[in-house]
């Protein structure tokens, strides 16, 4: 949409009325007239009365000085987020609400175009997720930034010594995102060598750091911890009907919180009392019972908690437009009710995924065979399964073997022990 041209006041005035219109709160809309009468008395000061992007920057630098936006307190990034709002909102016609989103990893100059090249030939020959793509674009744009800073903006002037200066920045505390970023790296080089677009292989002076990946033990509650979990959630107002509903789903069947996210009615088969869901992660599909708690708890939402709304997601957002609850929604809500139910979380993760984890304790407590949990958790294979044993300390301990005794001519052989 074409950025329209409107008087400060006639862009204020039409946020206020889409803010109504959407219902959000008189307190917030208080805190977006706030900051937008500052930037008034700005423009006044210079007799400015069409707004515009760059007037809305230079107003931000006026109050703020030169800054950077990941290092500014959460008051002032807040009030950065409400001015840069309005251009959205000129633009678009409405908003996307919360805190300014970082802003896409562009890989910019010639060196830059060589990077989409070398990603889009992965692409095309690995099918790489976009998970994949994404990590791809994020070290090889460090990569670019770090060479655009010592004004090196061609491949062929690419050495080894930069290179390894590069690989020297790497967090040495963070070997796993060391490992990857090696890795990309190291494929990169050997493509642009490949493509004769260097000509030195420089992939083989990069150096090997022998990483192997070691699966973190799953975090789990014990029983006693998500009962007072489960009683912490107010039922009595909507968004409770709704987090109460989805936190089932993940303790009672185990469900990821993206598949949670995009559970739709088509899903459900209350014929059969049956869930069908394809689950995003895998893309396998998977068939489960729908179970009296889990399907009251979901009934309870669709008819007194759940907006009117034409949107075929099961689960939606509390406050207007109502659109599709999100995964991180249902992190954040779990996290919520997880510090009032005063559950000590030092040392575990807390997210809606160690809700999953502890579906799978329980069923290990039972003892469950593993290819019945393995086809409850949606995993393609036992193998994904077998991570959760080691939460298991009682099986763990069936497995010991008893040490055998060594008699005593075996320090007495030679080599051995002698008094």
């Amino acid at each position: 949409m074409e950025q329209r041209k409107q008087t400060i006041d006639e862009l204020t005035e039409d946020f206020h009325r889409y803010l109504r219109s959407i219902r959000r709160s008189e307190q917030t809309i208080r805190k977006y007239r706030a900051a937008w009468e500052k930037l008034k008395i700005y423009m006044a000061e210079r007799r400015l009365k069409i707004y515009t992007a760059k007037i809305g920057e230079a107003f931000l630098v006026s109050e703020l000085g030169k800054y950077k936006f990941e290092n500014l307190p959460i008051n002032k990034k807040h009030f950065v987020s409400k001015i840069e709002a309005l251009i959205d909102f000129q633009n678009t016609g409405r908003v996307l609400f919360g805190m300014r989103r970082k802003p896409p990893k562009e890989l910019n100059g010639v060196i830059g175009i060589s990077m989409k090249n070398f990603i889009d030939y992965k692409t095309t020959i690995y099918s790489l997720s976009k998970a994949t793509i994404t990590n791809y674009k994020i070290y090889l744009h460090a990569f670019n930034c770090f060479l655009s800073a010592k004004r090196i903006r061609s491949v062929n002037r690419i050495t080894s010594s930069e290179i390894l200066q590069f690989i020297g920045g790497l967090n040495p505390q963070k070997p796993a995102a060391r490992h990857v970023a090696l890795c990309i790296l190291r494929s990169y080089v050997q493509y642009l060598f490949e493509r004769e677009l260097v000509s030195t292989d420089y992939s083989k002076k990069i150096p090997s750091d022998n990483y192997k990946q070691q699966p973190k033990l799953p975090s789990t509650f014990t029983k006693e911890e998500i009962e007072r979990f489960i009683v912490s959630v107010d039922r009595g107002n909507p968004k409770g009907k709704r987090d109460y509903a989805m936190f089932l789903l993940a303790l009672k069947l185990g469900l990821r919180s993206s598949d949670i996210a995009n559970l739709k009615f088509e899903n459900i088969s209350w014929q059969t009392d049956e869930f069908i869901i394809e689950q995003k992660k895998t893309g396998k599909s998977i068939t489960l019972p729908i179970l009296p708690e889990v399907g009251n708890a979901i009934i309870d939402y669709l008819k007194y908690g759940r907006p009117l709304s034409n949107e075929n997601y099961c689960f939606l957002q509390i406050v207007s437009p109502h659109g599709k609850i999100k995964p991180h929604d249902i992190a954040n809500s779990a996290q919520f009710y997880l510090k009032r139910a005063n559950i000590d979380l030092r040392n575990r993760k807390h997210g809606p995924h160690t809700l999953r984890h502890s579906f799978a304790s329980g069923l290990l407590d039972q003892a469950t065979p593993l290819p019945v949990i393995s086809e409850a958790l949606g995993h393609s294979s036992t193998t994904s399964t077998m991570f959760y044993l080691r939460i298991n300390t009682s099986v763990l301990k069936q497995c010991a073997l008893e040490v055998p005794y060594t008699p005593f001519s075996f320090y007495r052989q030679k080599g051995g022990y002698h008094e």
